[in-house]
């Protein structure tokens, strides 16, 4: 959607509808609204019918330059909240917009409304919530919406300062949210459709002259450099791939950030096979995958000065007569053993395949995403992911930037006394623990620590949060985009050259 920004009053809007924050007592709007829209806003706020409620809104009609017009007020505090509140409101406007299929509007601003001249983020809060709110998935639906599409959002303003933040990132932000919808697509696609090799084909539409892809789909070479993708992988007839990009875009330094991100396009369960009620979702078990490769295209598209090179091993985890099984003991690409006791627990095996690859070229961190463990979702519920880090302060800068966008991550111990949990009597490792129902994120996270050799790590267990039931007030249902967004502003708050 286009995005822009004036410094004129909302009588002079040009666009279907006009939205206007309001709260009590409220100073004179005429400055920003002019006399007649200010006058028809004290008649219709004096009336029976409108309620001071906060997130509701009222729709009144006006003539505005020939045109009748909607004019949509709504409540918000008198005092800025934080800025989760108005993501929640941008993305509840976005849903009555498209529900009255309007496809441009104007707002005054709420930096305006509150003469907040040196924060300017409410109102980005806002068109955050409302990008979210416009992703619809119908790909697959044999009568799709019709004609809809949104055009523009005009931000009303007499704040230089705004103004000029707006002109200047409105292109970026457009940019993160191509990212963020093509990572809900490649959630949401069905796994028929988004096989390894198509998420590679995917991928590569990405690829320039800043952002090299390579591919490493030979069976001989994936049972050799990358031993565990290979075991996953190979019962089924979709093969594994190995998938690398690296984005330079701070060609002065050697110095980068590695992502890892799980990429199983599809999870029977293996031998262990999921229980209905389980396993219909399974296509949603490559989140962690498609969250990293949003994240490269966002410094790619926006030409963030960083290096990154990511990681995405991919597999399907299915039934079949090479899969492997319960019992069995594979070596890893570290060279350590591990003893197979759950094929269900696949993701944790072909991350530390990736996660070893990513130490040997001295990243500044390693960041990892992944649905991995349904422990997750039972200890933080759907709307929450769990954080593990080896460094505390990697935990706090994280978790200050998710914080801020209203995405909401919760560390989690990576306890010492749980370490002989991944411990094996017959190998160097197994894959699960044999207590049964006990700190299963925690284990899952002790077991990967291993392959990280006391790199600086960051773990993201998204198994809640990256698809979604139960309607999320921003994310809405199904593949939700969580993560994208505070990975990248993490990343180019702490890493980036400038």
């Amino acid at each position: 959607m286009k995005i822009s920004c004036r410094k004129k009053i909302a009588l002079n809007s040009k666009k279907d509808a006009i939205l206007i924050p309001v709260y009590r007592n409220m100073r004179p709007l005429k400055p920003l609204t002019g006399k007649k829209i200010e006058d028809e806003i004290n008649t219709v706020v004096a009336s029976d019918y409108f309620s001071y409620e906060e997130k509701e809104f009222t729709v009144f009609f006006m003539e505005i330059g020939g045109k009748l017009r909607k004019v949509y007020l709504v409540t918000v505090p008198k005092d800025p909240a934080d800025y989760r509140y108005y993501t929640e409101l941008g993305a509840s406007f976005a849903a009555l917009l498209r529900k009255e299929r309007i496809s441009s509007f104007s707002i005054l601003s709420f930096e305006d409304i509150y003469l907040e001249k040196k924060d300017t983020n409410f109102t980005k809060s806002f068109l955050d919530g409302f990008a979210f709110g416009l992703y619809s998935f119908d790909r697959f639906k044999s009568i799709q919406e019709k004609n809809y599409q949104f055009e523009e959002a005009e931000v009303i303003t007499a704040f230089t300062r705004l103004k000029r933040f707006v002109d200047e990132n409105a292109e970026d932000w457009n940019s993160v949210f191509e990212s963020i919808y093509l990572t809900k697509d490649l959630i949401n696609t069905p796994p028929a459709d988004m096989t390894p090799q198509i998420f590679v084909d995917k991928a590569m539409e990405l690829a320039s002259d800043k952002l090299k892809i390579t591919v490493i789909d030979d069976m001989a070479v994936l049972e050799k450099d990358f031993p565990l993708v290979y075991a996953v992988g190979k019962g089924s007839t979709n093969p594994p791939k190995f998938l690398k990009l690296e984005y330079k875009g701070a060609p002065d330094t050697e110095q980068h950030v590695a992502l890892v991100g799980k990429g199983v396009t599809f999870d029977s369960g293996g031998t262990n096979l999921k229980p209905s009620g389980s396993i219909e979702d399974m296509k949603c078990d490559m989140s962690g995958g498609a969250t990293v490769l949003g994240v490269t295209k966002i410094a790619h598209d926006t030409s963030m000065a960083i290096n990154i090179i990511t990681y995405i091993p991919l597999v399907e985890n299915i039934i079949g007569s090479c899969a492997y099984k319960p019992g069995d003991i594979l070596t890893s690409k570290q060279g350590k053993t591990i003893e197979i006791l759950n094929t269900d627990a696949e993701g944790r095996l072909i991350l530390a395949d990736a996660l070893y690859e990513a130490t040997k070229t001295d990243p500044e961190v390693i960041v990892d995403v992944a649905t991995l463990t349904g422990a997750c979702v039972v200890a933080l519920g759907s709307f929450c992911a769990g954080l593990f880090s080896n460094r505390k302060f990697l935990a706090k800068n994280i978790s200050d930037v998710s914080g801020a966008l209203g995405e909401d991550i919760w560390e989690l111990p990576l306890l010492e006394a749980y370490q002989e949990r991944v411990k094996s009597d017959v190998a160097d490792l197994r894959n699960i623990s044999k207590q049964k129902g006990e700190a299963g994120s925690t284990v899952a996270g002790l077991f990967l620590q291993e392959f990280v050799d006391n790199w600086p790590w960051i773990h993201l267990d998204i198994a809640g949060p990256a698809f979604l039931h139960e309607a999320h007030p921003v994310f809405g249902k199904h593949a939700s985009g969580f993560g994208v967004r505070f990975i990248a502003d993490f990343l180019k708050a702490n890493y980036a050259t400038k």
